[in-house]
């Protein structure tokens, strides 16, 4: 299991935003920013993937931590309601 992610060539912004309920911005990774942090994108169809490698917060708090915040870091807002 991981981080649910979109590919951006086949979903824009607005049409990602679309699939929730409440939505309160749509930001874009590189992969390959990704995976210089030691993680990895895994695709489960042509539209979807997930983010694999990040422990639960409940496993190493820190470690979770660090990579959210470096996630956090690397995104770029491109699209706000």
């Amino acid at each position: 299991m991981g981080l649910s992610v979109r590919i951006a060539s086949v979903c824009t912004p607005s049409e990602c935003a679309d699939r929730f309920r409440n939505c309160y911005g749509v930001v874009s990774l590189q992969v390959g920013s990704i995976r210089e942090l030691g993680l990895d994108v895994v695709l489960d169809s042509q539209s979807h993937g997930q983010i694999v490698g990040l422990p639960y917060r409940e496993d190493d708090r820190t470690t979770a931590d660090r990579l959210a915040d470096s996630l956090a870091s690397l995104s770029q807002i491109v699209w706000r309601p």
